[in-house]
């Protein structure tokens, strides 16, 4: 029994050790909250989709990568984040997570921002990001 037991125990700990490991230890959210966190705005941009839209206080556009990644990094380095608050992560499918936080920025504006990620390549991408003044 006790042989058994530390078998048991032996591949749970491998199984685990494994799951957290393909998954980096961290959700695809945790690495956005951690990236706005610490505004490392460039972290976050480099995981966005071929082709992503931006809504930035209903000034909405379908950009490439790098077009988003240039709209995105301008707004944050007016508004550096200087509080950020997740307020839900909604619930997750295979292939989708999504977020939505808010935040302050150093001039003491407050906004909320929505993101929405996609499972691709066996990565999650940006796919949707709107950010708007409360």
């Amino acid at each position: 029994m006790n042989k058994t037991f530390t078998i048991l125990l032996f591949f749970f700990s491998c199984f685990i050790t494994k799951t957290a490991s393909a998954q980096g230890g961290k959700s695809p959210v945790e690495d956005v909250v951690w990236a706005f966190k610490n505004n490392k705005i460039q972290e976050f941009t480099r995981n966005f989709d071929t082709y992503v839209p931006v809504s930035i206080n209903n000034n909405a556009s379908n950009y490439s990568r790098n077009q988003a990644e240039i709209v995105v990094k301008d707004f944050f380095e007016k508004n550096p984040v200087r509080d950020f608050n997740v307020m839900d992560t909604g619930t997750p499918t295979n292939n989708n997570r999504s977020m939505i936080a808010t935040f302050s920025s150093s001039s003491g504006s407050r906004y909320t921002l929505y993101l929405l990620l996609k499972m691709k390549d066996n990565g999650y991408l940006v796919r949707e990001v709107r950010i708007s003044k409360e």
